[in-house]
């Protein structure tokens, strides 16, 4: 049944069935109507607007004319906070009159599995005077219209305003850690002011769940509690199949399940906490491989930064970071080519970058902004060649062909090159036949959290954790 106009239903269904008197047939009809909700407490008879049987007593030995109403909405009558005696107790609710019936809803026991859930007001708005009603007095700031409903939403706390028709039944929340365990109360609330206004509430309830699920806020409390973790890809010589490194991958997923990167790094970069995310990572990376052992070479470990922390000089925190690291890594910045580089502004961190110990790579290379003249002020140290372009490489398309041309400026720059997203092994095979040396891709494994790359580098390479 749709609760958006359900109390108002109730009536107009009770009313249509032209009952005159206090029958046996009517009160049936009554109590049915009564028991299909949780929410209606009592629902009474008038005849010439003086009430003559309840749901809860019957017939009436002294028949009751009631007050005048608070407020008149829709052809229908309101009385707030007002009190009835059902057999031997008294009930204290809404309520709501037209023609020949009135129903009682009390919002008593709607939130009863749900007693946690506090620091709510509901009330209703008689001009000017605010009648409480049930809930915390005081939240209501008088912040929403009855056409506007207000959300204000920090990391942590979120305060909602939402009011009916006209501005008679409002509802005012503030919550911390507001979740999605808040989202059945404030559910049950909004259906509530639904029950005894007639109003859709759908569009209130939709500004919540629609923020609480939404990409920026998920991001927003994994960076603020570290959630974002650290996968890592094994980097591997594509003529003997042994790993040489590998490349950090970040990784999200809560209680609502995964985030996949091109879902939410844009995100991170719009809430400009690029740095934050990467710093974060960089040092869980350091934690990782802290004890891992070499033989021959360096563990080439490969970090994924934006260029605008490149432009704006963050990059050069990471340095900080790197400076007193295990000899055991050989540590490279990727720096994507979706973002444009101020190569005008940035000789400074570039120099800086240069003389450390940190190379730089370009990822996704021939996708982006990238231009040779460019490539040589960055002082590059190696070159990924996109999927984009492996994926073709067994059909011999036009895109595939521009692959020397890549090696060709990978000798001119001196730079490495590393073929991502290899799948199968012909696409070896055509890259070994082109000279390169280095890829990654599913066909060797897929990025795996720490415990699952530490098995797989161990039997795949010289490597070994103390």
């Amino acid at each position: 049944m749709d609760t958006t106009a359900y109390g108002y239903d109730v009536i107009e269904s009770l009313n249509n069935q032209n009952f005159t008197y206090c029958s046996d047939e009517n009160l049936l009809a009554m109590r049915k109507s009564q028991f299909e909700s949780n929410d209606i407490r009592d629902i009474g008879f008038l005849e010439n607007g003086v009430l003559t049987c309840t749901t809860g007593i019957g017939i009436l030995k002294t028949p009751i004319k009631g007050p005048s109403y608070d407020f008149m909405l829709d052809g229908h009558e309101f009385w707030f906070n007002h009190k009835l005696i059902t057999f031997d107790r008294k009930v204290q609710g809404i309520v709501i009159r037209k023609d020949n019936y009135n129903l009682v809803a009390s919002f008593q026991g709607v939130l009863y599995e749900h007693r946690k859930f506090k620091n709510y007001e509901l009330l209703a708005l008689k001009g000017e005077e605010i009648i409480h009603l049930f809930g915390e007095p005081g939240i209501y700031q008088k912040k929403s219209t009855s056409s506007q409903p207000y959300f204000s939403s920090g990391l942590l706390s979120h305060s909602f305003e939402f009011c009916g028709p006209k501005g008679l039944i409002c509802v005012a929340i503030v919550q911390k850690n507001f979740s999605e365990f808040q989202l059945a109360p404030v559910l049950l609330i909004l259906m509530f002011i639904s029950l005894i206004s007639g109003v859709a509430t759908l569009h209130a309830y939709q500004s919540i769940y629609s923020y609480i699920y939404s990409t920026k806020r998920r991001i927003k409390l994994a960076l603020s509690f570290k959630s974002i973790k650290p996968h890592y890809q094994a980097i591997v010589e594509l003529q003997t199949g042994k790993v040489i490194g590998c490349e950090l991958l970040a990784r999200f997923e809560d209680h609502i399940g995964p985030l996949y990167p091109d879902q939410f790094i844009s995100v991170v970069a719009e809430l400009d906490m690029s740095w934050s995310m990467t710093e974060d990572l960089i040092l869980q990376a350091i934690d990782d491989f802290k004890d891992i052992k070499i033989i021959n070479e360096p563990f080439y470990l490969s970090i994924n930064v934006y260029p605008k922390d490149i432009n704006n000089g963050n990059i050069l925190k990471g340095v900080e970071l790197f400076k007193n690291i295990t000899p055991n890594l050989e540590v490279c910045f990727e720096v994507t080519e979706d973002e444009e580089l101020h190569y005008s502004k940035v000789g400074n961190t570039l120099e800086v970058l240069s003389k450390s110990r940190i190379k730089i790579s370009i990822d996704d290379f021939g996708t982006g902004y990238s231009n040779l003249s460019q490539l040589k002020l960055l002082d590059i140290d190696t070159l990924k060649v996109d999927k984009s372009f492996i994926d073709e490489v067994e059909t011999g398309s036009i895109r595939s062909t521009l692959i020397p041309n890549i090696v060709s400026i990978a000798d001119k720059l001196g730079a490495s090159i590393i073929a991502e997203g290899i799948e199968n092994r012909l696409q070896i095979d055509e890259l070994l036949k082109m000279d390169i040396k280095f890829g990654q891709g599913w066909y060797y494994t897929k990025a795996l959290p720490l415990a699952e790359f530490k098995h797989y580098l161990i039997n795949n390479s010289d490597y070994k954790f103390d």
